[in-house]
């Protein structure tokens, strides 16, 4: 029997092109192709992408337990509980299992009532629907749903929330058709379908092919140096998507003590100028790539002046999904964001998976800074980042550390902020802190540092001075090895020889190499190069590699004594008789 009593909105996400792209650096290579019960093979149509929301009144009980008995329902893979009042911060418990779509019952599942609300009130234009709720929770395709809640014993919340309701999202599936060689495609009915395969590798397409050029340069000071505080720009073009990045010297970081955000009402603002970034613009997949439902975003974005601080987040829930349906979990949480909690859009600017594939996030373009939904009390002139699944006793994966870095270095970056430095901020509400209250954190902080909360995760938490080591500064610099011969510690080379390195940083954010011969600069060679040829003149000398990350930090290697051995004399002996 089919769940009766729901309450369900449909809408239709037009997209662009089928997802394809081939497996670069730190892209998402979007493989979309799969085979059928009949052996053919079928790709991603072009085509639109049906979500669902399924909802439904929990039954009248007494003030401190419920439960919704076990039934069949339409098909669902997202699930959550939402309640009345947005600002109650329920402690409870809130279980759901679940069955899959021609499987058997999960266990119970507990939902996560670490609420962090979201826009500050008055923010956005849909605020006066937005509802208290737990984090959503991705459980996979599934047809059927059984959850009880209960209250806190002891000091904890006395009742259950007014106007408890379920909320099953359905992400829909693109309509696939059959690679045929010849004639007309074959569209293939809607079913559930790994969307996406991921891999990250290093490093980017996007930097510039190794050089050996060689420059001649008076001998640098071995110093971190920064350049000049560039003036932030508000006139506004019409928006676009995220420019090519050029390289330019990292403006100076600097501590500045960030406005209050206002709660008032914002007007849509128009897309802001952008000041040159000096860090590549990260890979992402767009969200007609992830094919956001932008029917159901009803207002446009608004934006800041700037972006001085960079929020680290977790989306909670299970951390063992497959990446294939990356996607498909992002377009669930678009949808929960906007149809069951009542916000304008998804409330992050960002989202990685656990394979280190970034999404867009929050609409109005990922190089200009974008109001998000994500840090209560401040969401002004920040950005923020999830990572999708839940890490409190296990941290995120190396590829999604480096993921997290590029992106905070690239939206701090671009206003002259450091990654490694740290910030004022004020609060625009009552919560963790005071409304008015300013705060001193990290430039790139937790949530838990903003909001009363535990996310991201213990152990994502303990990796973030990792991650702004990583966004900010050169790391694991050290000279691999030198052609040659090394009796001791001492290499001997008859004039030229090669030098090899290796560097812990992504290549994406490095600008270059420089090769120190007597601590002067005789080589400069691209962020991707890990070696070069390099010729010394007969003699002693010493040998240092230094890289320059693109926001300005240096790093150099310690000196290695190198030799250049005399050539070989050339001439006759006389024969003796």
């Amino acid at each position: 029997m089919r769940l009766t009593g729901i309450r369900w909105s449909r809408r239709t996400a037009g997209i662009g092109a089928a997802l394809v792209a081939t497996a670069v650096a730190g892209t998402a290579g979007l493989v979309a192709v799969g085979l059928g019960e009949d052996g053919a093979e079928w790709a991603v149509a072009d085509g639109p992408v049906t979500t669902a929301l399924h909802t439904v009144d929990f039954p009248a009980a007494d003030d401190r337990e419920v439960a919704i008995a076990q039934r069949e329902t339409d098909r669902f893979a997202m699930v959550g509980v939402t309640w009345t009042n947005p600002e109650i911060d329920f402690e409870g418990t809130i279980s759901v299992r679940t069955r899959a779509i021609g499987g058997g019952w999960s266990g119970w599942l507990p939902l996560d009532l670490d609420n962090h609300f979201g826009p500050e009130p008055g923010a956005e234009a849909t605020s006066g629907k937005a509802r208290g709720g737990t984090d959503p929770l991705w459980v996979g395709p599934s047809d059927a749903v059984e959850v009880r809640a209960s209250t806190a014993d002891g000091p904890g919340s006395a009742r259950l929330p007014d106007g408890l309701r379920l909320e099953l999202v359905d992400p829909g599936q693109p309509k696939r058709r059959k690679a045929t060689a010849a004639g007309a495609p074959q569209v293939r009915p809607e079913r559930l379908q790994p969307v996406a395969e991921v891999q990250a590798l290093e490093p980017t397409s996007t930097d510039p092919a190794p050089t050996d050029a060689t420059t001649t340069e008076p001998a640098p000071t071995d110093t971190t140096t920064t350049a000049p505080a560039p003036t932030d720009t508000t006139t506004a073009p019409a928006e676009t998507t995220a420019p090519a990045p050029t390289d330019t010297t990292a403006p100076a970081p600097t501590t500045t003590s960030a406005p209050a955000p206002t709660t008032s009402s914002p007007t849509a603002s128009p897309s802001p100028s952008t000041p040159p970034n000096p860090i590549h613009a990260p890979k992402v997949v767009t969200r007609a790539g992830w094919k956001a439902d932008e029917s159901i975003v009803l207002s446009p974005p608004t934006y800041g002046t700037a972006v001085n601080a960079f929020f680290v987040h977790h989306t909670a829930g299970t951390s063992n999904y497959s990446c294939a349906d990356s996607a498909a979990i992002v377009r669930s949480i678009e949808v929960y964001h906007v149809k069951s909690n009542g916000w304008n859009d998804i409330g992050y600017n960002f989202l990685v998976d656990k394979c280190g594939v970034v999404f867009e996030g929050r609409k109005g373009g990922i190089d200009k800074p974008v109001i998000g939904a994500h840090t209560y009390g401040f969401n002004t002139n920040t950005a923020a980042i999830a990572v999708l699944g839940t890490y409190i006793t296990s941290g995120a994966p190396t590829v999604v550390q480096d993921a997290v870095a590029h992106v905070a270095a690239y939206k701090l970056g671009q206003y002259g902020n450091d990654p490694y430095g740290k910030v004022s901020l004020v609060s625009a509400v009552d919560g963790k802190y005071d409304q008015g209250e300013s705060v001193v954190m990290n430039r790139v902080s937790g949530h838990r540092d903003a909001v009363a909360t535990e996310c991201p995760g213990d152990s994502l938490y303990a990796q973030l001075s990792g991650i702004r080591t990583r966004a900010a500064k050169v790391s694991g610099l050290a000279l691999a090895g030198l052609s040659g011969r090394r009796p001791g510690t001492t290499y001997h080379t008859r004039g030229t020889f090669s030098a090899s390195w290796s560097v812990g940083t992504a290549s994406h954010l490095i600008k270059s190499f420089e090769v120190l011969v007597d601590g002067k600069v005789v080589l400069t060679t691209a962020g991707t190069a890990r070696s070069a040829t390099v010729t010394v003149t007969p003699g002693a000398h010493t040998l240092q590699i230094r890289a320059a990350h693109r926001l300005g930090w240096t790093d150099t290697t310690s000196a290695q004594s190198v030799v250049g051995d005399p050539p070989p004399t050339v001439g006759t002996q006389r024969k003796t008789r």
